[in-house]
């Protein structure tokens, strides 16, 4: 998780037991709200707090690689970097959404 996540991160699941100390990672640089599926799908005390979308767009990722490209474990980030690019830039001109992006990641000294 340190890898992947910034120090400051809040990361929010659902109950499963792996997930239990997130929060104590690391010396405790992550905050971890839970939500219990079997109670509720959003915190009744905080609306913000919930898995929705996440697991929403993990399922449309799984349909939508499955079907477009198989299941090649090499090619999969690179499938999933894609996927998760053209969810973001949805409806926008992707070439310039692409440039911009590669701008702002690689500037030009």
């Amino acid at each position: 998780m340190e890898q992947y996540l910034l120090p400051g991160t809040h990361i929010l699941s659902d109950g499963w037991a792996a997930y239990a100390n997130l929060d104590q990672l690391a010396n405790g640089i992550y905050t971890h709200s839970v939500v219990i599926h079997e109670r509720n799908f959003v915190d009744p005390n905080d609306a913000s707090v919930h898995t929705n979308v996440v697991e929403n767009m993990w399922m449309r990722a799984k349909r939508k690689l499955k079907r477009q490209f198989g299941t090649s474990r090499a090619l999969f980030p690179s499938y999933l970097h894609e996927f998760m690019f053209r969810s973001r830039f949805r409806g926008s001109d992707m070439f310039s959404c692409m440039l911009a992006t590669i701008a702002v990641n690689y500037p030009i000294a």
